[in-house]
């Protein structure tokens, strides 16, 4: 039997550089602890008994000419980590499993779905993901841990993250997701989705039986290559699931992810970004606190789409009677969670209610007289 034991190159020199590797079936590769293997072409594996859970993988090929990580065998191949840093496109065919750290660079990490042994590529670790402009995943990574996670994925267009938090059950089968170009199918709603970004989606694929347990929000990036969302309108997080539904999730900014204000549904499969119709701040005037569920508090409509927001209520001398951070409107009459404020102490007269908050990345402020009567 054949043994090719890379601790012996280890002991030699800790960061190897090589051609172009051929695992033949039957060889014995095993990498001891902390070794570097820089690649510049090519590496195929046919055997089953290679093993490179230690070992860290760097893929720097410079050209244009395509490149190839191959595990021509039915067991996924793991490996400690892989740092993309290549002016030229890796492919990916055959299972492989990132134990430990994805590190992106430069370069493209193609997972290829049309050969033989369809490419799959597997994330174990829990280190967060971060892709850029000029590296990413063009197809599809499986997130195998439980965990918020990054996918650090785009295509041939662009680099277009998500962002999922995965419970444990998820993660054991994996949760996978790739950006694809056809439309799921999403529509129009009257009076509530006035126009869909049609460029790109989100798919996702739940293990082996497509169905999810955790049903947490999602977030999208459009990455700023779209100026889809300014002018009127907020964004909303479209989904279509197994059957080719559709479900409006909400939507909330924060820099240039969209994310979900619900969770996604059980048979979630495509996600989308839409526009809806212009969601319009309005303080209302008049506070009556007598405990008859008619502007007892104050209410500001609009305002629970844009949770990065700061109100300030002021009374006739301009001194703060209550300052929230991310206010969100009370029930009337408030529930014991929203014991903070009594607006049975305000005295009568008129006050300044200030409200500053940020819609699509810009800040926006209003400044309204209150009324209060009793």
């Amino acid at each position: 039997m054949k043994r090719i034991n890379l601790f012996v190159v280890v002991l030699l020199s800790p960061f190897m550089g090589l051609a172009q590797m051929v695992i033949s079936a039957g060889t014995e590769v095993v990498a001891a602890t902390g070794t570097t293997m820089t690649t510049t072409s090519k590496i195929e594996n046919q055997s089953l008994k290679t093993d490179f859970t230690n070992l860290k993988l760097v893929l720097a090929a410079t050209g244009t000419a395509a490149q190839g990580l191959v595990n021509g065998t039915l067991r996924p191949l793991p490996v400690g980590g892989i740092t993309v840093n290549s002016n030229a496109t890796f492919g990916l065919a055959g299972e492989w499993l990132v134990k430990n750290e994805l590190i992106f660079t430069n370069g493209k990490l193609f997972v290829d779905k049309s050969p033989a042994i369809p490419g799959k590529l597997g994330y174990q670790g829990t280190t967060p993901l971060v892709g850029n402009d000029a590296s990413y995943v063009n197809g599809r990574i499986f997130m195998l841990s439980a965990g918020a996670h990054t996918f650090p994925i785009g295509n041939s267009t662009g680099y277009f993250p998500a962002q999922l938090t995965i419970n444990d059950a998820d993660a054991a089968a994996g949760v996978g997701m790739e950006i694809v170009t056809t439309n799921p199918g999403f529509a129009p709603v009257t009076g509530s989705i006035k126009e869909i970004f049609t460029d790109h989606f989100w798919e996702l694929t739940a293990g082996t039986s497509g169905t999810m347990t955790g049903l947490n929000p999602i977030s999208l990036s459009s990455n700023g290559t779209t100026n889809f969302f300014t002018g009127d309108g907020d964004a909303i997080v479209l989904e279509s699931n197994s059957s080719g539904a559709q479900a409006n999730l909400g939507g909330i900014v924060n820099n240039t992810f969209y994310s979900s204000t619900l969770g996604i549904t059980a048979k979630a499969k495509t996600f989308g970004l839409a526009k809806s119709d212009k969601i319009t701040v309005v303080v209302h005037k008049l506070i009556t606190p007598g405990n008859d569920e008619k502007n007892d508090v104050l209410v500001i409509e609009g305002l629970d789409s844009f949770p990065d927001n700061e109100v300030t209520l002021l009374d006739r001398w301009g001194v703060p009677f209550k300052v929230w951070s991310g206010f969100k409107n009370y029930s009337q009459p408030a529930t014991s969670e929203q014991s903070d404020v009594d607006f049975n102490k305000l005295g009568i007269g008129n006050y300044i209610c200030v409200v500053k908050y940020t819609e699509n990345g810009q800040e926006k402020s209003i400044k309204q007289m209150i009324t209060v009567l009793k």
